[in-house]
C-alpha cells in the first residue's frame, strides 16, 4: 500500500469515527480540509457508514421506547439529514429496488415532505427510508430490547398496534405536547353549523347582533379520546371537549383546501381557548393533509411558552420609541440616554420583553454615573417613569390577541394560513418542524406495520 493509499485509508477511518460519536460540526470541518490531503471525497470509501447509522438510529428509537421522545425524534431527523447531506446512503441499487422506488414516488405528498424536510433527496435516501428503517423498527422489536416492550405490552401485536394507532395520537417533543383530535372534516362541519345559526340570528335582528358579524366566534367541539389502546387493546370510549376561537373568515376562504388531502400544507384552524392538553388549556390546532386536526400546546406554565413571535424591535427601532416616550414625560436627560444606548445595545439584537430588565439595568447603570441627582427620591421617580416607559414599549401580547393579528393578517392577504404554522414556535422549533416531522414519522410507521403483518402471516 502507497503512502497516499494509507492517507486515504486514515482518513476515511477518522471520519467513521466522528459519525460514530456524532462529531458531525467536526466531519463537515474535517471534508472542508479534503485539499490538504489532495482527496476528493467519496463517500463509498468511509467504512461502515450504514452500520453506523443504523446504530445511531436505533439508539434514538431505544430512547423514545424509554420514554426520551422529547429530543430523540428530532435527532433522528436531523442524523438522517445529515447523512443525506453528504451522500452517506449512497448505494447501488438493482431493478427491483428501482420498482419500489418507482411506486414510491406516485405519493407526491411524502416527496414533497421530504424535500421539506431533508432538502435535495436521491433514489438511495428513498430506499433507505422505505426498506431499511422500518426493517430496523421490526429488528428491534424482536431483539434489541423485547424484554423492555414486553413488560407494558403482553404481546407483540399490542405493541404494534400501539405503536401505529395511539403513539402520534399524542406526544411530547421539544417542550410541546402534540395531539391528535379527530378528523378536520369533523371540525369544519361543526363550524359550518354554528355558523350557519349565528347568520340566521343576524338576519333576523341585525340591530340586535351588530357585533355577530365580526370576523371571530367561539364553539365547542367534541371528540372521541384518540388513545384505543391503552389497556392492552381494550379500546375505550372517553370524550373530551375543546372551546376553539376561529377568524370565520379565514375557514371560509380556506375551506376547500383544509378539507384536501392531495395539497402539501398544514392550514391554521383555531385556537383552543378551554380544554387545551397543556397546564395553560390553550392551544393551536392545524389541518394536516391526512384530513387530521392536530392540536399543539406546551406543556410549560410559564406565558412565554407558546409564541407567536414576540413583537420585537431593531435598535433603531426600539430607541426611535423609546425617545418618543421620554419626549412625553418631559425627561431632560433624554438625549444623554438615547445616545448611551446607542453604543450599549448590539445593534443587530432584537429587543423584546424578554430584554426588558437589561435595557433598564444599563439605563440605570448610566444614570448613576451621571450623579446628577441630589436625593435618592428624584433619582428613584425618574428610573421608575423610565421603567414604565420601556415596559409600555416591550410589554407582552397575550396569545389570543396575537392570535387573532395573525388571522387578521391572513384576511387582509397578508399572511397565508398555511404559514402560520412557521411563526409559532418554542424556542428554536416552530409548529411547522413538529408537523412535518410528524408527517414523515406517520410513513416510517406504516410500512414498519405493513412488514409486521407480512412477516406475521408469511413466516
Amino acid at each position: 500500500m502507497s503512502l497516499k493509499q494509507q492517507e486515504e485509508v486514515t482518513f476515511y477511518q477518522r471520519l467513521a469515527k466522528l459519525l460514530i460519536s456524532k462529531e458531525f460540526a467536526e466531519f463537515r470541518k474535517f471534508i472542508t480540509e479534503l485539499n490538504e490531503y489532495k482527496l476528493i471525497y467519496n463517500p463509498y470509501k468511509v467504512p461502515r457508514r450504514f452500520e453506523i447509522l443504523s446504530q445511531l438510529l436505533i439508539n434514538c428509537i431505544k430512547n423514545v421506547a424509554e420514554g426520551y421522545q422529547s429530543s430523540s425524534l428530532g435527532e433522528f431527523i436531523e442524523i438522517l439529514r445529515f447523512f443525506n447531506e453528504f451522500n452517506l446512503i449512497e448505494r447501488d441499487l438493482n431493478e427491483s429496488d428501482f420498482d419500489k422506488i418507482r411506486n414510491i414516488k406516485k405519493d407526491q405528498l411524502l416527496l414533497f415532505n421530504l424535500e421539506d424536510l431533508f432538502g435535495k433527496i436521491t433514489n438511495s435516501f428513498i430506499f433507505y427510508i422505505y426498506n431499511d428503517i422500518p426493517n430496523l423498527l421490526y429488528d428491534i422489536l424482536y431483539n434489541s430490547f423485547k424484554d423492555l416492550q414486553f413488560y407494558y405490552f403482553p404481546s407483540p401485536d399490542d405493541f404494534v398496534n400501539y405503536v401505529k394507532f395511539v403513539f402520534f395520537n399524542q406526544y411530547s417533543i421539544y417542550g410541546l405536547i402534540v395531539k391528535y383530535l379527530g378528523p378536520v372534516k369533523q371540525f369544519i362541519n361543526e363550524f359550518n353549523k354554528y355558523y350557519s345559526i349565528i347568520q340566521k340570528k343576524i338576519d333576523f335582528n341585525p340591530k340586535k347582533f351588530p357585533n355577530e358579524k365580526s370576523t371571530f366566534i367561539e364553539f365547542d367541539v367534541i371528540y372521541k379520546d384518540g388513545n384505543f389502546y391503552e389497556n392492552y387493546g381494550e379500546e375505550r370510549n372517553l370524550y373530551v371537549i375543546k372551546k376553539h376561537l376561529v377568524s370565520s373568515k379565514n375557514i371560509l376562504k380556506n375551506q376547500e383546501k383544509i378539507l384536501a388531502k392531495e395539497i402539501y400544507k398544514f392550514f391554521s384552524v383555531s385556537m383552543v381557548l378551554l380544554g387545551g392538553v397543556g397546564p395553560q388549556g390553550m392551544g393551536f390546532t392545524y389541518s394536516t393533509p391526512k384530513g387530521e386536526l392536530i392540536e399543539i400546546c406546551s406543556d410549560m406554565k410559564e406565558n412565554e411558552a407558546i409564541i407567536i413571535k414576540y413583537k420585537q424591535f431593531l435598535k433603531e427601532q426600539f430607541l426611535k420609541r423609546l425617545e418618543k416616550e421620554l419626549t412625553k414625560l418631559n425627561i431632560g436627560i433624554k438625549d444623554e440616554i438615547i445616545n448611551y444606548l446607542l453604543s450599549a445595545l448590539n445593534p443587530r439584537e432584537l429587543i423584546n420583553y424578554l430584554k426588558r430588565d437589561k435595557v433598564v439595568s444599563e439605563i440605570k447603570k448610566h444614570i448613576s454615573e451621571l450623579e446628577l441627582f441630589e436625593s435618592g427620591d428624584e433619582y428613584g421617580e425618574l428610573v421608575e417613569n423610565i421603567s414604565k416607559s420601556v415596559s409600555m414599549i416591550l410589554r407582552p401580547i397575550k396569545m389570543i390577541d396575537q392570535f387573532k393579528a395573525r388571522m387578521n393578517l391572513v384576511n387582509e392577504s397578508k399572511l397565508k394560513s398555511e404559514d402560520i404554522a412557521k411563526l409559532t414556535s418554542l424556542k428554536k422549533k416552530s409548529h411547522y418542524d413538529i408537523l412535518k416531522e410528524r408527517f414523515f414519522f406517520q410513513y416510517i410507521i406504516d410500512w414498519f406495520y405493513d412488514l409486521y403483518l407480512y412477516k406475521k402471516n408469511n413466516l
